[in-house]
C-alpha cells in the first residue's frame, strides 16, 4: 500500500476511531448522568441529555481535527506522504488529541453535575 493510500484510508479510519471513543464515553456516562439530570431538572432534563451526546461527539471530532500537518513542518503534500512513520505518528496524535478533548469534556460535565447536585442539596436544606 502506498503512503498516499495509507494517508487517505487511515484518515477516515481514525476519524471513526475518535468518534467511537466519544460515543463509548457517552454510553458509559449516559445512565448515571440521566439520573442526576432527572433529579436536578425533572422533565426539563432532555436538553442536558442531548447536550451530553453532542458534547462528546464534538469533543472527539475537534480533537481529531486539531492535528495539523503544517504545524509539523509539512508545507507540501509530497512532504506529508513521504514518510510512513510520520503518517502513523500523525494518526496516534489525532487519537491523543481526541482523548484529551474527551477528558476535558468529562471534567466540564463533572462541574455541571456538582453544581446541579449542590443546587438540589440547597433546595432540600432550604425546604426543611
Amino acid at each position: 500500500m502506498s503512503n498516499e493510500r495509507y494517508l487517505i484510508g487511515s484518515y477516515f479510519a481514525f476519524a471513526l476511531v475518535c468518534l467511537g471513543l466519544g460515543l463509548v464515553v457517552y454510553l458509559i456516562l449516559r445512565r448515571p448522568f440521566a439520573r442526576i439530570a432527572d433529579l436536578v431538572l425533572g422533565d426539563r432534563s432532555t436538553i442536558l441529555k442531548r447536550a451530553l451526546i453532542m458534547s462528546f461527539t464534538a469533543a472527539a471530532l475537534l480533537g481529531f481535527l486539531g492535528f495539523s500537518y503544517n504545524q509539523k513542518g509539512c508545507v507540501k503534500y509530497e512532504q506529508v506522504i513521504s514518510d510512513r512513520n510520520f503518517l502513523v505518528n500523525a494518526n496516534l496524535e489525532q487519537v491523543q488529541g481526541a482523548a484529551d478533548w474527551i477528558v476535558a469534556t468529562v471534567f466540564v460535565w463533572g462541574v455541571v453535575v456538582v453544581i446541579g447536585l449542590a443546587s438540589v442539596k440547597n433546595r432540600r436544606v432550604g425546604s426543611s
